[in-house]
């Protein structure tokens, strides 16, 4: 029996007997076996986005399973889905003695009532995730080893049979790998797992988590940094003992190799794909220091937005150059900027300056870093400063975009920087510099688009002549500092912006 007949021209066509030509580029009609019908079938049902999405963490203690969740937490909360975190280590540290339940003996599979109650902690933890889905949540990352298969099929189970969900709830999330099923009591809504495992056999990867978990864990407190690092190495040996990594059968993963940009996915699609995957693919542990610099009045953003207008002030590019050059390390530089001219001058200079002082810097001008589209407003400036304060998050200007649209657009520029190992400034304007503030500090964009929301909002205004510097901290945050550009002293070294601006040839990427 055949499978479907897909058509592609008129069947006469299909049946001539002209022998075809496999390589000619013509099309003809394609009978698709009932074998491949079959997997076909089976891939249709895992592209739809489900309504709700659980992503569970695998993996041995130290392989980075707390970095890669709040990584994605952050990434998926600043896109506009309601993501959040669900520790069973915090729920077991909360409730039970430090002491008696933190130390290596604690977590010996040989020990019949200590591995039922980590079962039954690990259980307690997936049920408030269940319970903070059915209010509203949308993506839900549980964060512990999940380290065999017969846990995670528990979890699956569970997540099948899971009832409470409040009619209304469901609104599309990031992705899923399937439809899924769950439900009762209300409507039926998809729900997915997707397994998240991190692998780390890298010694060097190793040692630096451990000693970064051993530094920041209220599991270790009260020990030596050689007691901690022991009892820990202890705790993992006896996970080893059980641990199985995600099989293909268990259904979908993406598995992340030595907290770098090696990936492997499994029945992932959908939204999965467009997003997560790309993200984790760019996630590494490299140290580097992110800037921000918006342009001053007139540089192609809201120039009124700190009241009053006032014409470009040219020695910006030059302040920031000098400033560069004084304040970024001395390692290659990643430079990105918007297509604005104004903005594409700004970065010649920076670049010419780092090049004159024997400092590499590569540049990028994307569209993604462009102001945000005021639409048929553009021109009401007198009013920008309280119409960004008052519009939520998926509010669009007339004509124009929402917060919303700025990050969808900006998603490229933030995979383009994590993925980069090198400092990376960015030179752009108020708009897309405080959204991407908002990604890196976890903090919601609608709460940072106004000047008056924050001292380094403040800074990131046309007028503030500042750079915010994000500098990476644990478990995949950032911290902030606020420089304030110096105005240039007689003998400051620095080039003349006519010899900076150089020829456009080469350098829009």
């Amino acid at each position: 029996t055949k499978g479907a007949r897909l058509h592609h021209e008129p069947m006469a066509a299909a049946r001539s007997s002209r022998p075809v030509d496999y390589y000619d580029g013509k099309a003809v009609s394609l009978d698709i076996p009932e074998a491949i019908q079959r997997r076909l079938s089976v891939r249709s049902s895992l592209t739809p986005d489900s309504a709700k999405l659980i992503l569970v963490m695998v993996g041995l203690p130290g392989r980075g399973k707390s970095f890669i969740a709040h990584k994605l937490s952050r990434f998926l909360n600043w896109t506009g889905y309601q993501t959040d975190i669900f520790n069973a280590g915090q729920n077991r540290r909360a409730n039970h003695s430090p002491t008696n339940h933190s130390r290596a003996g604690f977590f010996d599979p040989s020990d019949a009532e200590r591995k039922a109650k980590r079962e039954s902690i690990a259980m307690s933890t997936f049920e408030e995730l269940l319970e903070w889905l059915a209010g509203g949540g949308e993506i839900g990352i549980f964060d512990a080893t999940n380290s065999n298969p017969q846990r995670r099929a528990l979890l699956v189970s569970r997540a099948a049979e899971w009832k409470g969900w409040r009619s209304g709830d469901a609104s599309p999330a990031a992705g899923g790998a399937g439809a899924g099923v769950a439900g009762g009591g209300g409507a039926r809504f998809g729900v997915s797992i997707v397994f998240i495992e991190s692998i780390c056999t890298d010694k060097s990867i190793l040692e630096a988590n451990m000693l970064s978990k051993v530094r920041a864990s209220p599991d270790f407190a009260g020990l030596s940094e050689e007691e901690a690092l022991s009892d820990l190495r202890q705790r993992v040996s006896h996970y080893e003992a059980s641990y199985v990594p995600v099989a293909d059968e268990e259904g979908a993963y993406i598995k992340l190799f030595d907290l770098s940009s090696k990936v492997t996915a499994h029945q992932v699609f959908g939204r999965m794909t467009q997003r997560v995957l790309p993200y984790m693919m760019s996630l590494h542990i490299s140290l580097r220091p992110i800037f921000l610099a918006a342009l001053p009045p007139g540089y192609g953003d809201l120039s009124c937005e700190e009241g009053g207008c006032s014409s470009p002030n040219q020695s910006f590019a030059l302040q920031l150059a000098s400033w560069v050059g004084r304040h970024a390390p001395s390692s290659p530089l990643r430079l990105l900027s918007s297509t604005q001219a104004s903005a594409v001058d700004a970065a010649r200079v920076v670049a010419r300056d780092m090049r004159r002082r024997g400092v590499g810097c590569s540049v990028t001008n994307v569209s993604c870093l462009n102001p945000l589209d005021r639409g048929s407003e553009a021109g009401e400036d007198q009013w920008a400063t309280q119409r960004l304060a008052s519009m939520g998050f998926s509010q669009r200007y007339p004509g124009g975009e929402s917060f919303a649209d700025l990050v969808r657009r900006l998603e490229a520029c933030v995979l383009e920087v994590e993925a980069s190992t090198e400092p990376v400034l960015i030179v752009a304007h108020a708009t897309p510099c405080r959204a991407l503030r908002a990604y890196f500090l976890g903090l919601p964009v609608a709460e940072c688009m106004c000047p008056a929301s924050s001292r380094a909002a403040e800074a990131l205004a046309n007028a503030s002549r500042s750079v915010v510097e994000l500098l990476p901290a644990l478990f995949g945050k950032w911290s902030e500092e606020i420089h304030t550009l110096e105005e240039r002293g007689e003998n400051s070294e620095v080039l003349s912006l006519d010899d900076a601006v150089f020829s456009l040839e080469g350098q829009v990427g």
